[in-house]
């Protein structure tokens, strides 16, 4: 059944700061945590909450804390990894919230009402010291919705550029006349007014430069780019050492440092973009650009090994020391010998595909979406694979799990869209949102592409395998001769 939270919903929201008025810090603090406190009256049915926290570091990391509102209690504490100032989402049922906080927050949430008897529209409240600022959010999601999905969306179906600057152009200037209005209407905290002017600007920027490769580079658009295209970069500097560690700032800085080095002739004498990272922003921001950008790769205990085992700045060691000990944390849940986890999926003539079914021969996995740049790079290699290994018991087994920011209903044509585009000759599957998820937990997929090598017993030989182009069919060949001895 659907449960229309935001219609009987009535929130006490307070933030208790951690001894850090602005909020600001000059280093991550990796074990921080953030806190919501959840009372709540009896409730009809069960009602599950989560609490998902986007981290700044490592790249791409996500923590997800999910719980259930039960007719047993009355309250209950989600605690979350905060390592910086930044945005928490608090799922509750259909209904998903928009909160701010700092290591050592908490945030009190009253639901005052049945969720699942929800017919008509009630009140939302706040209390406690920073109420705006949730009640901020709160109007701007009754006000817009999503808007960057909602532009992205835009962007991917558009023609050129030109309609998608001006749908960046009109949502820009929504936002920030709100958020202007907000201001002049309400006494918010200094550190607070930087956070979101910042988050506003950088997120801005950070999506425009995305849709000049996305049109250009993966849809393959021959266009002229807007001379006004650029100049929403007056409201943000590239070297922006105040809010390096700001999650907004950082994806900006990446699409913006890898779109410079596209436009630059200079790029090609550097060996790597970390090098071009210290040239533009310094030694010791570029340092930290380039232990995040290597941050990706935290689940990869294989790529962790080899990619951290050069000297890093000292005042750095500590995120070094974290990216090490994570992965071995990892190397030790889904290990060599584990039973590979099964899924039936579905392939472009809608036959559902398992796993088990090619018991007894061996399978390369490859898990990617359409949009992931690096994932089409291996496209080609994984077609060689697959010619090389004709006639033998191997199988080459690409997943998608999707094209982010499209609708449901458009996911299966764009991903047969893709597949026919790049001369996709694996066996070709698709995953939906839910089995998506399952395999990202399963497979501990959070770095794209993403390759795991199982032996004919149905048995993992190495997950976080190597790419195709990075010569895995010496492995494949080994695994083959394992499987000839019994």
């Amino acid at each position: 059944m659907k449960v229309f939270v935001s219609f009987l919903l009535m929130f006490t929201v307070s933030i208790v700061c951690a001894q850090n008025t602005d909020k600001t810090t000059d280093k991550l603090v990796l074990e921080g945590t953030i806190t919501v406190h959840i009372k709540y009256v009896t409730q009809s049915e069960n009602v599950l909450v989560k609490l998902g926290t986007y981290h700044s570091f490592p790249r791409n990391d996500v923590s997800l804390v999910p719980d259930t509102l039960t007719r047993a209690h009355d309250e209950i504490y989600l605690t979350s990894p905060c390592r910086n100032l930044g945005l928490s989402f608090l799922h509750i049922a259909d209904s998903t919230y928009r909160v701010v906080g700092a290591p050592g927050d908490t945030i009190d949430v009253s639901i005052l009402a049945d969720v699942s008897k929800a017919t008509s529209q009630s009140l939302v409240s706040f209390e406690g010291e920073n109420k705006e600022i949730q009640q901020y959010y709160q109007l701007k999601t009754r006000r817009f919705g999503d808007p960057i999905q909602e532009c992205m969306n835009a962007g991917m179906s558009a023609v050129d550029l030109v309609p998608f600057q001006a749908k960046m152009d009109e949502s820009y200037a929504a936002q920030y006349e709100l958020w202007k209005e907000f201001q002049n209407a309400h006494k918010l905290p200094d550190w607070f007014i930087t956070y979101e002017t910042n988050a506003l600007n950088y997120t801005d920027a950070w999506l425009r430069i995305y849709m000049v490769w996305y049109q250009t580079m993966y849809q393959k658009k021959n266009q002229v780019i807007p001379e006004s295209y650029y100049a929403f970069k007056n409201r943000v500097k590239v070297k922006n050492e105040t809010i390096m560690y700001q999650y907004e700032y950082l994806r900006f800085l990446r699409e913006q440092l890898f779109w410079q080095m596209r436009q630059s002739d200079r790029s090609l004498g550097l060996k790597n973009p970390a090098d071009y990272a210290k040239e533009e922003l310094g030694e010791n921001m570029g340092s930290f650009f380039e232990i995040w950008e290597l941050s990706g790769s935290v689940d990869n205990p294989n790529s962790v090994e080899t990619e951290f085992s050069k000297h890093f700045p000292a005042n750095y060691q500590y995120l070094v020391d974290f990216i090490k000990h994570r992965a071995k944390a990892t190397k030790r849940l889904l290990k060599a010998g584990n039973k590979a986890p099964n899924f039936a999926l579905v392939d472009l003539n809608d036959s559902l595909v398992t796993l088990n079914q090619y018991r007894g021969q061996v399978v390369y996995l490859s898990f990617w979406f359409t949009t992931c740049g690096p994932c089409i790079q291996e496209i080609p290699y994984e077609n060689k694979l697959v010619e090389h290994f004709k006639g033998k018991p191997v199988k080459i087994i690409s997943i998608c799990t999707g094209t982010p920011g499209a609708a449901d209903d458009q996911q299966i044509a764009k991903w047969r869209a893709t597949s026919e585009r790049f001369g996709l000759k694996t066996i070709d599957l698709f995953a939906n949102r839910s089995w998506a998820t399952t395999l990202a937990k399963n497979y501990m997929v959070s770095v794209y592409p993403h390759y795991v090598l199982i032996g004919a017993d149905g048995n993992i030989i190495e997950n976080f395998a190597d790419r195709p182009s990075q010569g895995v069919a010496s492995k494949i060949e080994k695994a083959l001769t394992e499987t000839s001895k019994h």
